[in-house]
């Protein structure tokens, strides 16, 4: 599970509160220990995140499973270049401490505020499988880099701002822009991928991220594991959670239970 709890200045984050983040994480990581047989997590944060965290550890192992955090200062490339930046970065470190990555063959990687509902019939559907990966990521409608239409929320100068980055995006393809067909992108959300497929093909890829110029993170995973050995998710994902470029959620009338959201709320007082 990959974590920015203070995202600061970092570009196209829609929710930056770091409260209202950290309840979500929480949340998340309740419904993960409550909801799915998963037996290990790895939860890693890249903004030195002071909350303490031992509470939801131990009730980790109150469940009889294990809650890994890792948390370390790594987010001032991110405010640079991208949150695809960040993730990669926090990815990479997971992958260099924890003490569980370093003792298995593949792993499930989620984006830490989305929580998949029926992650134990994914994970029986892919168990033969050692790297899944969804794509597009964008429907047609839905993808950042074609759709003119701008939001009804945004002022006029925020809708220049958003037909001119279409067109800088669209004239300047092929030449280091990003991309401008929904096709070439791979969902960086959640996947499942082998330790190995990792550090041998993604676990730089993070580097040529720059959001800045529309070069996202869903765009550099596709090219690097085109042509690579990897499978389709066979069943559709429920994902609850909101999305953090957009802020919108992601299956509409998609939520925590109750009982869900109230144990979070008591890791918080």
């Amino acid at each position: 599970m990959t974590a920015s709890i203070n995202p600061g200045k970092t570009r196209d984050v829609a929710i930056k509160d770091p409260q209202e983040r950290l309840f979500e994480y929480i949340a998340s990581l309740v419904a993960w220990l409550e909801l799915t047989k998963i037996k290990k997590i790895v939860f890693c944060e890249n903004t030195n995140c002071q909350y303490d965290f031992s509470r939801i550890i131990e009730f980790a192992s109150n469940q009889g499973k294990t809650l890994e955090v890792l948390i370390f200062s790594g987010n001032a490339k991110a405010q640079k270049y991208g949150k695809g930046y960040g993730e990669g970065e926090i990815i990479k470190y997971a992958l260099r401490h924890s003490k569980y990555l370093s003792n298995t063959t593949n792993f499930y990687k989620i984006t830490g505020r989305l929580f998949v509902k029926n992650f134990d019939e994914i994970q029986s559907y892919h168990q033969h499988f050692a790297n899944v990966f969804q794509y597009p990521a964008f429907s047609p409608e839905h993808d950042p880099f074609i759709g003119m239409s701008p939001k009804k929320s945004e002022t006029l100068v925020e809708q220049f701002r958003h037909i001119f980055r279409f067109l800088y995006v669209f004239l300047g393809r092929g030449k280091g822009r990003g991309p401008h067909d929904y096709t070439k992108h791979v969902v960086t959300s959640f996947y499942k991928s082998n330790v190995n497929f990792y550090r041998k093909n993604l676990i730089d890829s993070y580097k040529r991220v720059d959001e800045e110029k529309s070069y996202i993170i869903e765009h550099v995973f596709y090219e690097d594991i085109l042509y690579k050995d990897f499978n389709l998710f066979l069943k559709p994902l429920t994902i609850i959670g909101r999305s953090g470029s957009t802020g919108g959620i992601y299956i509409e009338g998609e939520n925590y239970p109750e009982e869900i959201e109230k144990l979070a709320m008591t890791f918080l007082l």
